[in-house]
């Protein structure tokens, strides 16, 4: 089974599956689980193409017509279920035609595969319809789970697959990926998805933003809070970025920790010196009082965050002296 081809990182997890698909012994229920863009579908991918290539040994040629169809989306044996328009959670109704499907022989390959992507995004009704299916999955069919975090899945679901866990992509892979630009190799944290969907210039942009609301932020006074609030507000406005820009404070407050530090593993290089600056005239508690705000923010993102709310206690929570109008010097999240 070549599943390494244009395929980069996470050796061991392809080589384990190599050997089971070569062997005859592919479960017929996985999960996948680890950070996004580290190549989790597309592995479940070359998996599919591997079991359904027209050269029926195991081996996915990446070219034949099957081979082609998968990789286009279009093959009739290779389902994704994944959110719906504007839909917050994967539906029962989708599980159910899942389902309805599992007893159809395959109509042109060897072997049918389901790809839920991402799986912790099914509601109790769709992870129970999908528990059946999971435990007496037909012969030939396989069912592929795609999470970041194996943990929000239900117990149930996670003890009737094999897990295969992925981990970020080392520097050196991101750069033999084909990652050019420094900034965004380093930037991307491990994720190939992430660099490559992501225009550099366009992240400069976007990085030089927060690093302004970030400096703002650091040095207000309690007699700036009209014109910090307003900076939070206009962070906060647009909900489809909030969520980029809560990535991009944290990775630069993880690099204020790594300055202080002295360590080398600084994302935003071209800026360590403006970097440097701002890390001077804060401590080490400070940062880390940040840094659980934007945690607490990006773990109930999901939920009905309240993003003004959320942001003004981070803006005031960043500078020693507007955090007083807190009345709470540490903020701890719960």
């Amino acid at each position: 089974m070549e599943l390494d081809f244009e395929f980069f990182g996470n050796s061991g997890v392809v080589a384990r599956l190599d050997q089971k698909l070569r062997s005859g012994r592919l479960p017929h229920a996985m999960a996948f689980a680890g950070p996004e863009g580290v190549g989790k579908r597309t592995c479940a991918l070359r998996i599919a193409q591997a079991l359904n290539c027209v050269r029926g040994d195991g081996v996915a040629c990446g070219s034949c017509p099957q081979c082609s169809k998968i990789a286009a989306h279009t093959h009739p044996d290779v389902f994704v279920v994944e959110l719906e328009d504007d839909a917050r959670q994967i539906k029962i109704e989708q599980v159910r035609r899942l389902r309805s499907r599992l007893e159809l022989q395959p109509m042109q390959g060897a072997a049918t595969v389901f790809l839920i992507d991402p799986a912790s995004r099914m509601g109790p009704g769709a992870a129970n319809a999908l528990l059946k299916a999971l435990e007496e999955p037909p012969e030939g069919t396989y069912i592929v789970l795609i999470a970041t975090n194996i943990y929000e899945l239900p117990i149930t679901i996670r003890s009737r697959c094999q897990v295969y866990r992925f981990a970020p992509l080392t520097l050196a892979q991101i750069r033999q990926a084909g990652v050019e630009d420094e900034l965004l190799a380093r930037w991307c944290q491990g994720s190939i998805g992430r660099a490559l969907a992501h225009d550099v210039d366009d992240l400069r942009t976007r990085r030089d933003a927060a690093l302004a609301f970030l400096t703002v932020a650091v040095s207000a006074t309690p007699d700036d809070v009209t014109g910090l609030l307003a900076a939070s507000g206009e962070l906060s406005r647009s909900k489809e970025d909030y969520s980029n820009h809560i990535r991009l404070l944290g990775v630069l407050i993880s690099d204020l920790i790594h300055v202080q530090a002295g360590t080398d593993r600084v994302v935003n290089i071209d800026i360590e010196t403006q970097l440097r600056d701002i890390a001077n005239r804060m401590d080490l508690e400070r940062l880390i009082q940040i840094a659980d705000v934007l945690r607490f923010i990006e773990s109930n993102m999901k939920s009905y965050l309240n993003r003004q709310m959320m942001t003004d206690v981070l803006a005031l929570t960043s500078g020693p002296d507007t955090g007083e109008i807190l009345n709470d010097k540490a903020w701890t999240a719960r």
